[in-house]
C-alpha cells in the first residue's frame, strides 16, 4: 500500500508549531509581561506545550493510510488565534515607546472592578514625610492619594512614569504616567499623576522621566461628568528624562 503526505496535516502541523515557536518568543524576548499579567504566565507557558505536542502528533500522522482531505473551514479557527495574537502583540507587547491607553485618573479603576476593599484597607497607617514610589508600593499609594488628596498635602514625592499630555487638562499640566493591568493589555489604562511646573515643559510625551516635587490637590473631573472632585497635584521641583529600568505596567494584585 503506497503511503502519501497528507498536506493538510502538513499545514496543521506548520501552524500549531508556529504558534509554539511564537509563545517562546515572546517568553525569551520578555514581551510576554506587556501581554499578559504574570500571574497567567504559567497558563501561557502550557498553552505552548500543549501546541508543540499537536505538531509533533501531526508529524508523525503524516504518511499514515491516506484520508479525505480536510475541508478549508477546518482551518478557520487559526484565523481566530493569529487575530487575538495580533491584537494583543500591538496594544502592547511590540511598541517602541510606553504604550499609552485611555487616561483614567482616579481610583475609578478599582472600583468599577469590584476592589473597594482593597483601596480601603491596603497601606493603612500613616503616610511617611517622603513618599517615593516604585513597582511594589505604587498601586496602594496610588489609592491612598486619590482616596483622600488632601491627607498627603505638602508631603514630598518622588514618583517615575512616561509623560502624557491631553486636551483638556489644567494648563500647564502634564500626567506622570503607568500602565495599569488587571489580567491582560486589552484591558490596560493609563493612570498616574498630575503634574504643573513653573516653567513651560519641553519634554516631549511618552518620555521617561523621574520627577520630585510637593503634594498639593486641584478639582479636576476626573470621570468627565461636570462634577469635578479633588485629586493629587505634584508641584514639580525637578523632572529630567530618565533610562526607563522598570516595567511600564502596574499590576494591581
Amino acid at each position: 500500500m503506497n503511503q502519501e503526505i497528507s498536506p493538510t496535516r502538513a499545514a496543521r502541523g506548520l501552524l500549531f508549531m508556529s504558534i509554539s515557536f511564537f509563545f517562546v518568543w515572546l517568553i525569551n524576548t520578555g514581551k510576554l509581561e506587556h501581554i499578559v499579567h504574570p500571574r497567567m504566565e504559567p497558563w501561557i507557558i502550557a498553552a505552548g506545550l500543549v501546541f508543540f505536542v499537536l505538531s509533533f502528533y501531526q508529524t508523525v500522522q503524516l504518511a499514515s493510510a491516506p484520508r479525505r482531505a480536510d475541508p478549508l473551514s477546518h482551518f478557520y479557527p487559526f484565523v481566530l488565534v493569529f487575530g487575538i495574537a495580533y491584537l494583543f502583540v500591538t496594544t502592547a507587547g511590540f511598541q517602541p515607546e510606553p504604550f499609552q491607553a485611555a487616561p483614567s485618573l482616579a481610583i475609578q479603576t478599582a472600583l468599577v472592578s469590584g476592589h473597594e476593599a482593597e483601596i480601603h484597607n491596603a497601606g493603612k497607617g500613616p503616610l511617611p514625610s517622603r513618599i517615593v514610589f516604585d513597582d511594589s508600593t505604587y498601586w496602594t499609594l496610588y489609592n491612598r492619594l486619590y482616596d483622600d488628596p488632601k491627607a498627603a498635602l505638602g508631603k514630598e514625592i518622588r514618583v517615575a512614569g512616561f509623560l502624557y499630555r491631553k486636551k483638556g487638562f489644567p494648563e500647564d499640566s502634564v500626567l506622570i504616567a503607568r500602565n495599569l493591568m488587571w489580567c491582560c493589555s486589552a484591558d490596560m489604562s493609563m493612570i498616574g499623576f498630575l503634574a504643573r511646573s513653573s516653567a513651560p515643559l519641553a519634554i516631549p510625551d511618552g518620555t521617561w522621566v523621574e520627577a520630585e516635587g510637593r503634594l498639593g490637590s486641584i478639582d479636576y473631573d476626573v470621570a468627565g461628568s461636570g462634577k469635578k472632585s479633588a485629586v493629587p497635584l505634584i508641584m514639580l521641583d525637578s523632572i529630567n528624562p530618565a533610562r526607563r529600568s522598570a516595567s511600564t505596567i502596574i499590576y494591581p494584585y
